[in-house]
């Protein structure tokens, strides 16, 4: 596996695929042909230096030296050229993504429209008809909303509002609002948690967000049936809520990328077509924001707990 590992990484070509770019263009092809240049370099310059001093001290602190500068400003493009490319496969991303969250409750609403506009459905297929409507426009201002958010977030412009927030009362509401949820899916829902915990310093209204991101993901990333365990307890001068479920888990050589915007890991795209993810991105910023931190520890095939914390008020 390791070997495998290390084979895709030297794939240069690879990555050039990945990224919709020529080999000019691409980081890691351009870190190559520039390391090529510094040996040049190196060796030029020590024969150069070699052939006007007698001592190798100074021709070797000369060749360090311009090594050196080579190599800073190689690593200096190759990071612009790599933060320029993984934002031209972030915007192709998001535009195959949200086009195809879109069109599908589009097309769904413009089916339904169509059949009403015939005029032969029965009362009962009338009002099935309207609930798929409503269903996918609430779909449809999900998707808008999650993109405004993650857009107000990178423009450090995310509205957030912290007060003294009682995070029991709002893990057990949202708990009990997602119990139906889960139960249609066959996965049961339990918190595990004491009423004498104290209160957070936390937006509550985003941190709802959060709560419900991390188990709505855990509802239908279980296949069959399972069972989420949303669990708090203080933890020094914070509380901790975990969110412990038996879905697919993550696949280890994915898991780095799994707070990063539009990600989706090839066994949650197998079981689960629906989704942007973005609300894992949205998460990390939100509890950030509230002076905690965000993490989860997953095995494929087995499960993933969601872990973060948020600052005791006082």
């Amino acid at each position: 596996m390791e070997v495998k590992v290390l084979f895709v990484k030297l794939n240069l070509f690879r990555e050039c695929r990945e990224y919709g770019l020529s080999p000019w263009q691409c980081p890691s092809f351009i870190f190559l042909v520039l390391g090529v240049v510094n040996i040049v370099a190196m060796l030029s310059t020590y024969a150069i230096a070699n052939r006007y001093t007698d001592q190798p001290e100074i021709a070797a602190l000369i060749v360090i030296g311009v090594s050196a500068f080579i190599f800073i400003v190689s690593q200096s493009v190759t990071q612009g050229f790599d933060k320029l490319a993984q934002a031209n496969k972030l915007k192709t991303e998001f535009v195959s993504i949200a086009s195809h969250q879109l069109r599908t409750p589009l097309s769904a609403i413009r089916w339904s429209l169509n059949l009403l506009k015939g005029g032969r459905c029965s009362p009962s297929e009338t009002a099935s008809f309207l609930d798929l409507i409503q269903e996918n426009s609430e779909r449809m201002i999900k998707l808008v909303s999650d993109l405004l958010d993650v857009s107000r977030i990178e423009m450090g412009k995310n509205t957030f509002m912290p007060r003294q927030t009682n995070i029991y009362v709002l893990a057990q509401k949202i708990v009990n609002a997602s119990a139906l949820f889960a139960k249609a899916n066959n996965v049961s829902i339990s918190l595990e948690a004491p009423e004498s915990l104290p209160n957070v310093y936390t937006d509550p209204d985003k941190i709802f967000i959060v709560i419900q991101n991390l188990i709505d993901n855990s509802v239908k990333y279980i296949k069959g049936k399972g069972e989420i365990r949303v669990a708090l307890q203080q933890d020094d001068g914070f509380v901790r809520m975990a969110v412990r479920d038996t879905g697919v888990g993550i696949p280890k050589l994915q898991q780095k990328h799994i707070f990063q915007k539009f990600f989706r890991s090839d066994n949650i795209m197998k079981h689960q077509t629906v989704g942007t993810g973005l609300g894992l991105f949205i998460s990390k910023a939100v509890v950030e924001q509230s002076g905690g931190k965000i993490w989860f520890e997953s095995e494929e095939g087995k499960g993933t707990t969601f872990y973060f914390t948020l600052p005791i008020y006082k």
